[in-house]
């Protein structure tokens, strides 16, 4: 039997963030306001839809460039990202002597485009309809049709390139094949499942001249031999699960973030709703712009920069991840030290190198760091809802850095993965900055 069960506190999750997706016209700087509940009901959207954490990216990414487009008119400091990002046309202009609201338009573009990207579609359509209806019975009507019309015209040219990156195509490309290499990967508990997204190389980057770019000159290589690197590595990884303290059990399950937990109970088997890591990271850039009551414009630039740095982010891990093929550690220590060996989180299905997570949250970190400063404390409270308790961190780097080494502490990742995963993460951060940001964008 086969079901999905979000659970007693998932479903709370669930009705924290749809809470937020109302709009408020009273509240205080509604705007940004605003665009933080479409992030928070979008992620919970995902959430709910069971998208793997990849695509979950890509879902976070076209509506808040569609926001971004509009909203940007209001501040002659933030610049098109027509140009830039690899295949972006022009945005359609405000037709002349034709007033609108850029605020009104952003809100309308982004529920149409995170409309055309999710399963539950009624959500943002739910919400776009309220949102509209509550505007024409307070604002002026004619500039809320207008505003309307051109925030759709934005959403159609976001949504026709969005379906130009080779997403339709990556579905029907063949499942990934198994190599009788040795060290190479093969499915793991609880469930064995495929390996996800082996073509996610092939999607259309935001920013990057190739998935490869890049690519680690240090690689983790297998070896059996007990002096190599890798040997030394999986024992360290075996001793660190089999010696875990309080604080590193802490941390393991708070960076989980898998947002597929497969439990099986007898012949019972189900999969648990949570958030994924770029949702988590999402969330993070949202907390940091209500502490610190950024205006709408510059929580747009927030949102946009930092979902670009993780969709570009998972297309480098992914192209490494199926390159290089490399076994979990579940796998290797199962066959080679101890058959009863667990790892204390469960193994995502897909190769080991590099780390996911750690390569798209030092990405985010590092465009966050930029935005926010090198030293911006905050307390994290995304898990709260999944039962965890907020976590402070003294930085955003300090927060990837404890990201990357929770998964050695779960099991899942080499410590040698962990730090190389950093790196990358961080260069493609800085790549995208380069590309997108300007010092004079953020004060």
């Amino acid at each position: 039997m086969n079901t999905i069960l979000p659970g007693k506190k998932y479903f709370l999750l669930a009705f924290i963030f749809l809470s937020l997706g109302v709009f408020n016209a009273n509240a205080q700087d509604s705007k940004a306001a605003t665009l933080h509940q479409l992030n928070s009901l979008l992620v919970n959207t995902v959430m709910v839809d069971f998208f793997t954490p990849p695509v979950a990216a890509r879902i976070y990414c076209y509506p808040n460039i569609a926001f971004y487009e509009c909203i940007r008119q209001e501040d002659k400091t933030l610049f098109s990202l027509s140009g830039k990002l690899t295949g972006l046309g022009a945005i359609p202009v405000v037709p002349k002597n034709q007033k609108i609201d850029n605020f009104i338009a952003a809100c309308v573009a982004y529920s149409y485009v995170g409309q055309n990207l999710v399963g539950s579609e009624y959500k943002l359509e739910d919400w776009r309809k309220a949102f509209v209806d509550s505007l024409l019975l307070n604002a002026d009507k004619e500039i809320t049709q207008n505003s309307v019309i051109y925030g759709r015209s934005v959403a159609d040219i976001i949504i026709n390139w969005s379906k130009q990156d080779n997403y339709s195509q990556s579905r029907g490309m063949p499942r990934f094949s198994l190599s009788d290499k040795p060290g190479t990967w093969l499915p793991t508990p609880a469930d064995y499942a495929p390996a996800i997204e082996p073509h996610w190389n092939t999607i259309r980057p935001m920013t990057l001249k190739s998935p490869s770019q890049f690519s680690p000159k240090e690689k983790l290589v297998y070896s059996n031999k007990k002096n190599s690197e890798f040997y030394k590595n999986m024992m360290e990884v075996y001793e660190t699960v089999n010696n875990l303290d309080t604080t590193r059990k802490l941390i393991a399950h708070y960076w989980d973030d898998n947002p597929n937990v497969a439990v099986n109970i007898g012949h019972l088997s189900y999969f648990i709703h949570k958030i994924s890591p770029g949702g988590h990271w999402l969330m993070i850039t949202k907390q940091a712009c209500e502490e610190r009551n950024q205006s709408v414009t510059r929580s747009s630039q927030a949102y946009t920069l930092t979902s670009i740095a993780l969709f570009d982010a998972f297309i480098c891990s992914w192209d490494e991840k199926f390159k290089t093929n490399l076994i979990r550690p579940i796998t290797v220590i199962n066959d080679f030290v101890d058959k009863n060996w667990q790892p204390y989180i469960q193994t995502p299905p897909f190769p080991e190198f590099t780390s996911g997570h750690a390569v798209i949250s030092n990405s985010a970190s590092t465009v966050l760091t930029t935005l926010f400063g090198d030293n911006y404390e905050f307390t994290d409270r995304t898990e709260v809802p999944f039962g965890n308790d907020a976590r402070h961190f003294k930085s955003f780097y300090k927060a990837s850095e404890e990201v990357s080494w929770s998964r050695v502490y779960g099991g899942i990742h080499y410590p040698a993965t962990a730090r190389i995963s950093i790196a990358q993460g961080r260069e493609v951060g800085k790549h995208v900055l380069q590309t997108l940001y300007t010092a004079a964008a953020v004060k």
